[in-house]
C-alpha cells in the first residue's frame, strides 16, 4: 500500500484503478473521476448519516 499525503494507506487496488484512468484518459480522464468519486462520496456521507440517524432513534421510529 502507499501513503496518501495525510499519512494514510491507500488500497493497491484503488492505486492501480487511477492509474488506468491516467493511462487510458489522461489529465481530463483523472478530472472526471475526481468529479464521479466527489459526486459519490456525498452520497455515501448521506447514506452514513442517515443510518447513524436511525440508529440513534431506534427501530420503528423515523
Amino acid at each position: 500500500m502507499t501513503a496518501t499525503t495525510s499519512g494514510h494507506p491507500i488500497d493497491p487496488a484503488i492505486s492501480e484503478a487511477v492509474q488506468a484512468v491516467s493511462n487510458r484518459f489522461g489529465v481530463l480522464g483523472l478530472e472526471e473521476l475526481i468529479e464521479a468519486a466527489t459526486v459519490e462520496l456525498a452520497r455515501a456521507r448521506a447514506a452514513y448519516a442517515e443510518l447513524a440517524e436511525l440508529d440513534e432513534t431506534g427501530p420503528g421510529v423515523g
